[in-house]
């Protein structure tokens, strides 16, 4: 069944690409190779830089796009290599090593990514989160994993030591002095573009994902996240959302505040009316917190925690 849906996906990606690339000749004669060009700079990426690093080389190769040819020129040829991207992780040596769980999540993915076509165009800009998340996905230098997209080359600033505060400044240095250091750390994302698997199941699946690629990258020294949800405040105002938090932390993970900001506010207010009133009322403050999960902790967590059908 899962070879006959591969099938069926790829299929659908070839023509999807075909078109993107017939968009593209009308602004590019020699798009394809231009295309594959723009790839091959994403081919070995740094072992520290995340998902949202673009090499020089390519960054300039599509600005030289732009202003020869326009906007538009300039999301076509991004959809052109999104899809090319997914066509050539297809059939990847990377794409064989992955573990069967994140496989499995990855053609997911990739037969969702298949469909994208002049509607996707709105997001194709170099350095529009979605597009850097969808493009990340595409070459595997993201993994699909349920609920969220994980990135295997991030790390945590060692700025992190002083967020708290002097009095937790030494709870903190033990933390990542046991860890292992500040990098390289997983880092996982929601991807607005696919929530399907946002709950406790599919947020305990990536879980299981992290520890399955750690022999993949047996550097990684665990898991990090931030988002204003991992705030304990949270439990209270919107308990809907507390294993978010409680999960990991009952796992050896640790929450950390980070800082009280515009974008923790936007974010945490985007999608509740109790917590846009809680807010306006001075009742609740949103904060950024980081999820900090070694990777000894999480591989215990996920003994202990086995999917029913592993």
């Amino acid at each position: 069944m899962l070879a006959h849906q591969t099938y069926s996906f790829e299929s659908r990606l070839s023509d999807q690409l075909q078109r993107a690339l017939a968009l593209c000749a009308v602004h590019l004669p020699d798009a394809a190779a231009r295309v594959r060009a723009f790839l091959a700079h994403f081919a070995n990426p740094d072992p520290y830089a995340g998902f949202k690093a673009i090499p020089p080389a390519a960054r300039a190769m599509h600005e030289a796009v732009l202003a020869g040819r326009g906007e538009q020129a300039g999301a076509c040829f991004l959809l052109a290599a999104v899809l090319m991207g997914v066509r050539d992780s297809l059939a990847s040596e990377l794409m064989t090593r992955l573990p069967p769980r994140v496989r499995t999540h990855q053609l997911r993915q990739f037969a969702r990514m298949a469909n994208h076509d002049e509607a996707f165009l709105p997001f194709c800009r170099l350095y529009s989160d979605v597009f850097l998340k969808e493009f990340g996905l595409a070459t595997l230098r993201l993994y699909a994993g349920a609920s969220s997209v994980i990135d295997p080359r991030s790390g945590m600033g060692r700025s992190m030591l002083w967020k708290g505060g002097l009095l937790q400044l030494p709870g903190r240095a033990w933390l990542f002095a046991r860890a292992g250091g500040f990098k390289p750390w997983f880092e996982i994302h929601v991807n607005r573009l696919y929530q399907d698997e946002f709950n406790e199941e599919g947020r305990n699946e990536c879980y299981r994902c992290c520890v399955d690629l750690y022999e993949l990258h047996p550097q990684a020294l665990g898991m990090i996240a931030g988002s204003w949800f991992y705030d304990p405040v949270v439990e209270i105002i919107s308990p809907h959302l507390a294993y978010l938090r409680t999960v990991p932390e009952e796992g050896g993970a640790r929450a950390l505040f980070v800082s009280h900001d515009e974008q923790a506010v936007k974010n945490a207010t985007a999608t509740s009316e109790k917590r846009r009133a809680l807010q306006a009322a001075g009742q609740y403050r949103p904060a950024a917190w980081a999820l900090v999960w070694p990777r000894r902790a999480q591989t215990a967590w996920a003994r202990r925690h086995k999917d029913t059908n592993d």
